[in-house]
């Protein structure tokens, strides 16, 4: 488990957690003045009253999470999914535009039904549809979401099989790629900017 420090007033899970609100809910902007400011109250008086439970919950939620049986559970439903039977799944037939249409908006409305209205009540209604809705917009682009699983995977990989070498393997095989090449190359030919002298 990940063990807490209640020497340290800023626990990383709730940290993170926060820092995640900031940006999906765009609370940095200039004319979000006051919001800005309940918000960092709140955060104040949610760190010193509930900080070690939240992030006791989250590191909790996460262990349970990753745990071996999760992970067997994981693995078994992508073995399921993709060889039932020992059999090899056959590629499911292209929805057509108006379901997949359906789908979006129903997911949309999903998302924004789950929001707190205590929250809404904080960030405004109107900067919460906002950030659900960026949320729902970033997860929109297959290239992304392919690159995301990627990483993902990666990850999982490196730290369940330590002993196996993958970040070298990895560092292999991303310098095979066409783009990485063609990344390098760019980085080898762009002229070095002049030091400037102070």
């Amino acid at each position: 488990m990940f063990p807490l420090n209640p020497q340290v007033d800023d626990n990383i899970p709730l940290r993170v957690m926060l820092l995640l609100m900031d940006e999906v809910f765009d609370l940095k902007e200039r004319n979000q003045w006051l919001r800005r400011n309940i918000k960092n109250l709140l955060q104040q008086l949610i760190r010193a009253t509930y900080g070690d439970t939240i992030n006791r919950k989250i590191v909790d939620h996460v262990d349970l999470m990753t745990s071996p049986e999760q992970v067997a559970d994981y693995v078994k439903r992508f073995r399921d999914a993709f060889w039932p039977n020992g059999i090899l799944a056959e590629t499911p037939p292209r929805r057509d535009k108006s379901i997949r249409m359906r789908t979006r908006v129903a997911a949309k409305t999903s998302l924004l039904g789950i929001m707190p209205d205590e929250l809404k009540h904080i960030i405004g209604a109107d900067t919460a549809r906002k950030g659900i809705l960026r949320v729902f917009d970033m997860f929109q682009h297959q290239q992304l979401n392919r690159r995301l699983v990627y990483v993902f995977l990666e990850g999982f990989l490196e730290t369940m099989f330590p002993q196996y070498k993958f970040p070298e393997l990895f560092v292999k095989l991303h310098s095979r790629s066409e783009r990485m090449q063609r990344y390098s190359q760019k980085l080898k030919t762009a002229p070095v900017p002049p030091l400037q002298k102070r």
